[in-house]
């Protein structure tokens, strides 16, 4: 059997339909996990005051004054970002073509084998079936791989 590359090592290799399944569980939990803090939001509001809010920014025009420093607030915002995208391009001229990032070393399928007491015919199964089902025992130790 050819050695294939997993795909948890190569994402590239997922098929688009895979993509856009992974991208929109992870849009759906980080909006699950914005909503699931709405109460809290609530709660520090109620705490700090809503009716400050509309004592200071209504009733004090404070209104008027946010305005009249949002060009002040702009440019400053546009510096800070023109120094952090000045930073990005310095790091990437001083750094480029040097990888310092070592690659994990590879593991060969026999030390997978012993690893996790497989036989020859369960480790092949597990790595190059499309779907698997592997059972642990209570202690974690795989007890049987199919394929599910």
């Amino acid at each position: 059997m050819s050695k294939r590359p997993l795909i948890i090592e190569n994402p590239e290799l997922q098929t688009l339909r895979q993509r856009y399944a992974f991208a929109a569980l992870t849009l759906f939990f980080w909006v699950l996990w914005f909503y699931l803090w709405i109460p809290v939001i609530s709660l520090l509001a109620w705490l700090f005051g809503a009716e400050r809010f509309y004592q200071a920014m209504i009733v004090n025009s404070g209104l008027d004054t946010l305005l009249d420093l949002l060009g002040l607030y702009s440019v400053v915002i546009l510096v800070m970002g023109a120094i952090l995208s000045s930073w990005a391009w310095y790091n990437q001229i001083r750094f480029r073509g040097r990888e310092k990032r070592r690659a994990s070393p590879s593991v060969t399928a026999d030390e997978i084998q012993s690893f996790f007491a497989l036989r020859t015919e369960q480790l092949d199964l597990a790595r190059y079936a499309k779907h698997v089902v592997i059972e642990h025992d209570e202690d974690g130790k795989v007890k049987d791989v199919r394929v599910g």
